[in-house]
């Protein structure tokens, strides 16, 4: 296993690199988001406030590995591997491996965009409020939860492109698109107090994620990722070799 897991690993090298500064990139770009917009509405802004864009950028370009992992190493290389005789099975552990590594690398970039960005908010504007505790809410446990969700879904996406094609990328490209309109939709529609469908969702959901415990909810969202990954081996052991 050694032999087939090592030289899989050291394949993975660039991507691991291409998701650091993927991220870290994402990050620079919130930053410059961020200054032009604040020193363009500062004068303007009745009460004026700071958040953490760069985080969130960086954090939207972590999710966005998980479609580049998903495509370039497990979708690509699985003909390839079990067709120059590397077993199923030993190309869905180094394959796990290879996106453990890359969360790591992409938690590592996340962790640097968002110490400097404390640091500039907190000398750079520190006369105004931060709106947003985007950081306090990544405890070790939650950044945990969220490395071994990586590590999941990108086998769980992958696996569905080898076995359904376009099909799964634009059923999944449909669903980011979606999510991508509504949740802001959502999120503003309950700031202002508006009585509306996205705002009634908002509130429904908020009251089923509060309902329960952080803890309660990392039990359960981890139970759910073992069935998801006991899904993702399974498909990929009777998947055929084209």
């Amino acid at each position: 296993m050694k032999k087939t897991l090592l030289p899989m690993l050291r394949q993975g090298i660039p991507f691991y690199f291409l998701t650091f500064f993927f991220v870290f990139g994402f990050g620079l770009f919130g930053t410059i988001l961020f200054e032009v917009t604040m020193r363009l509405s500062e004068v303007r802004a009745e009460n004026p406030q700071t958040f953490e864009m760069a985080f969130l950028m960086s954090v939207i370009a972590f999710m966005g590995v998980l479609f580049l992992f998903a495509m370039l190493v497990v979708q690509r290389n699985f003909q390839t591997a079990v067709g120059m005789s590397r077993t199923r099975k030993s190309f869905f552990a180094g394959s796990v491996l290879c996106a453990l590594a890359s969360a790591i690398s992409g938690i590592a970039s996340l962790f640097i965009v968002s110490l400097t960005e404390q640091l500039r908010l907190r000398y750079w504007w520190s006369e105004y409020p931060c709106e947003s505790k985007y950081l306090e809410s990544f405890t070790p446990a939650v950044l945990f939860f969220f490395m071994i969700a990586f590590v999941v879904l990108s086998q769980l996406m992958g696996v569905l492109f080898i076995r359904f094609g376009k099909l799964a990328f634009w059923v999944l490209w449909l669903a980011w698109m979606v999510g991508c309109f509504t949740i802001p939709r959502i999120a503003d529609d309950m700031d202002e107090g508006r009585a509306t469908v996205f705002s009634g969702i908002g509130h429904m959901v908020r009251q089923i994620v509060f309902g329960l415990p952080l803890f309660a909810w990392l039990l359960i969202g981890t139970a759910l990722l073992v069935l998801l990954l006991f899904i993702s081996y399974r498909i990929l052991m009777r998947q055929q070799v084209a």
